[in-house]
């Protein structure tokens, strides 16, 4: 048998633990390991790493840990990462607004957070510190250089060329000290990033989890992902800027000044605020214009990233109606939108970069001039001066850059922090759900059926999604445990929309939904859900193997569990037939599986492994065969024995058997019954019946 090399039966060969990978004795701590193909590839990497170690290179292990590290992720069982805790600080207290105001609280209290951060942002201050002072004193050794190499007299020239000599060489130790103490202020800052970057990108992705389902069904997958990414990216980029931009220029233009004022006088200093000032002035004024530009390049971005994502997840479609052309054409025109927004900042750009060189150059100019004024400066003085400005005008133009991406970074935070902002339409409640039922807890169940059934009751409900649309209307039904009902009606007749209501999907806008006598909008949304299982009409799959899918139902199942589902939704035979077996990856959305209901079983499978109190199958067989769909009613049927069970069916032969019949027309419940007493009512149930067997038997009578 195939088995999947992800978690597999320990009774093959096992290898010595320290001859596994981490996650492998991760998994054979837990009873499994790999597959021996899976386990060769692997260990053979590993193995050819350990014995060329000596040979190899710093960044040649480097690499290899990180392919350790990418095969240890993937390899890690969802139960494990269940039982994992983040451990990861909770984030301040989102700004009211992206102004840079009530940005800078928000990143110190972000970087503040953690002790070991704290030493590491002070210990990258003090590199800082250090490698500015340090450049600083090399001009001022320059000048010392060149005093002494422009003595007055021949006699004086063998001491100035050895005063020369010592100043160049204490001047190359500061330019020395100043290149490492700056690259290391990097290393020392690094994990205060990264570490910032992982708990932003981390809660950001929980919470935006978190949302209830109004907020994703209005959000482009594209258009979302590109506002997180750029939020995330902004906080970093404004983190790291302050740090390396904004505070050691400020503080080498003090130093500058400093300097200037003492060795010549307040005017030449003076003159360096000016032109700064001036420098800043242009800058500002350029970049409140960027900034529009940039808001409509976002804008465009966002409009062209979403629509290449929707075209792509809609693959199939674009294709069976043969419109590549179409959808080409109309992604060019977002990018021509793009384009013409690109344009209008480089053109913003340029006129920035040119006003700001003008004003440099005419700043270094008018204070080498003054610092000249009367002839008393020596050449000396001269190169020190040049050289002090030079070293000033680098971080300053940096500076620019940084204000320009500062107002650039705060327009993609604005949207960032609303979406952050944003909270759950869905409010947790406080009370959980017992994790089984009182005839479960008596003993009466057995077997798979040990966790009881729920007793599910709807009590005049109204539903709208917005004020033009009502969708149910006084909705009322009962589902004792362990009864199985069905709800079947028109297209658009509000069923599954009840579905939804009793997921808590959404929450009703009147009437109640109670789970065993509970109001659901007081149930902790998380024991709720543990308590559900869900065969939905279209199942969207992980781009990951099948036994993870399937897995994924309960986190930390054994291997066997997840056999045991797979054979009970009749699948594990068409996955035995795959090459890969339950190691077969199933590709984005699941498309790499057949139309002929593999998807559909993945998903049944998933259910049979939750063990739910109640499940709930929405059209989960009609795109099935026959005979395939009557095997999996009946392993349905064996699954609800002993739990609650509510199936919304467009096929009625699939439902006869139910304990209860609910018809919904227009949102509302117009029949309500056994099969043969809907039958025998001769209402609008024995008329979609009667329907759907003339069409059987044409269907027959045609084949």
């Amino acid at each position: 048998m195939n088995l999947p090399t992800s978690l597999v039966s320990s009774q093959q060969g096992i290898p010595r633990p320290e001859q596994m990978p981490r996650a492998v004795q991760r998994g054979r701590s837990e009873g499994y390991i790999y597959t021996r193909t899976s386990r060769r590839r692997i260990d053979s990497t590993l193995q050819t790493g350990l014995r060329r170690r000596w040979r190899t290179s710093t960044f040649s292990r480097t690499a290899l840990d990180i392919r350790c590290a990418a095969a240890d992720i993937r390899q890690t069982s969802l139960g494990e990462l269940q039982r994992t805790e983040a451990n990861l600080p909770p984030l301040p207290q989102t700004p009211h607004s992206s102004k840079l105001l009530d940005v800078l609280p928000y990143l110190v209290k972000l970087a503040l957070s953690d002790k070991t951060l704290v030493v590491r942002l002070g210990c990258a201050l003090s590199c800082m510190a250090i490698s500015k002072v340090s450049g600083l004193a090399v001009p001022l050794y320059f000048k010392q250089a060149v005093d002494h190499l422009t003595a007055p007299s021949e006699t004086m020239l063998a001491a100035a060329s050895q005063g020369a000599a010592v100043a160049l060489i204490i001047s190359g130790i500061c330019r020395v000290a100043s290149a490492i103490f700056k690259e290391l202020q990097h290393v020392v800052f690094s994990p205060v990033s990264q570490a910032a970057g992982r708990r932003v990108s981390f809660h950001t992705f929980s919470h935006v989890l978190a949302l209830d389902t109004s907020f994703h069904i209005k959000r482009r997958t594209g258009e979302l992902s590109r506002k997180l990414e750029r939020g995330t990216q902004s906080i970093n980029m404004v983190f790291r800027a302050i740090v390396f931009t904004f505070i050691p220029t400020v503080v080498e233009l003090a130093l500058v000044c400093g300097i200037l004022w003492t060795s010549f006088s307040a005017p030449v200093a003076g003159l360096v605020l000016a032109t700064f000032a001036g420098y800043i002035g242009w800058t500002a004024m350029l970049t409140q214009r960027a900034t529009e530009a940039r808001k409509a390049l976002n804008k465009m971005d966002d409009l062209t990233s979403g629509k290449a994502v929707d075209a792509l997840l809609n693959f199939e479609t674009v294709t069976l109606f043969n419109n590549a052309s179409i959808e080409a054409k109309q992604y060019d025109r977002y990018l021509v939108g793009y384009q013409k927004a690109a344009l209008d900042t480089e053109k913003l750009s340029a006129m920035l970069n040119g006003g700001q060189g003008a004003i440099l150059g005419l700043g270094l100019t008018a204070v080498l001039l003054a610092a000249n004024w009367g002839g008393a400066a020596t050449a000396g003085d001269l190169v020190m001066v040049s050289g002090l400005l030079l070293q000033l005008w680098g971080p300053l133009q940096f500076l620019g850059y940084f204000y320009r991406e500062l107002r650039r970074s705060l327009v993609d935070m604005e949207a960032f922090f609303n979406i952050m902002r944003t909270e759950s339409k869905i409010e947790d409640g406080h009370v959980e759900l017992p994790p089984q039922g009182p005839s479960a807890a008596n003993g009466n169940g057995n077997g798979k059926a040990a966790h009881g059934g729920i007793h599910v009751e709807l009590r005049d409900v109204h539903f709208q999604y917005n004020r033009r649309r009502k969708v149910l209307h006084g909705v009322s039904l009962t589902a004792e445990p362990g009864q199985s009902v069905a709800i079947v009606g028109p297209s658009g007749s509000g069923k599954s929309t009840l579905l939804k209501l009793l997921t808590r999907l959404y929450d009703t806008t009147d009437g109640a939904v109670t789970l065993d006598g509970l109001d659901i909008r007081d149930l902790r949304v998380g024991s709720m859900r543990d308590a559900v299982a869900v065969v939905p009409q279209d199942t969207v799959l992980f781009n990951d193997t099948i036994f993870r899918n399937i897995e994924y139902g309960r986190p930390g199942a054994t291997a066997d569990e997840v056999l045991e589902a797979a054979r009970m939704a009749k699948l594990d035979e068409t996955i035995q037939a795959m090459h890969e077996g339950y190691d077969t990856l199933v590709g984005e959305r699941g498309l790499k599986l057949s139309g002929g209901g593999e998807k559909q079983r993945v998903a049944i499978a998933r259910a049979f492994l939750k063990e739910p109190r109640l499940l709930i199958c929405d059209e989960s067989t009609s795109a099935l065969d026959t005979e395939t769909e009557r095997a999996i009613m009946a392993s349905l049927a064996e699954l609800a024995v002993g739990r609650t069970s509510i199936f919304v069916a467009h096929r009625l032969s699939t439902i006869r058997n139910c304990d209860k019949i609910i018809v919904m027309a227009a949102g509302r419940v117009v029949e309500e019954g056994s099969h043969d007493e809907l039958v025998a009512k001769r209402g609008m149930y024995h008329s979609m019946w009667e329907a759907q067997q003339r069409d059987e038997v044409e269907e027959v009578v045609n084949a």
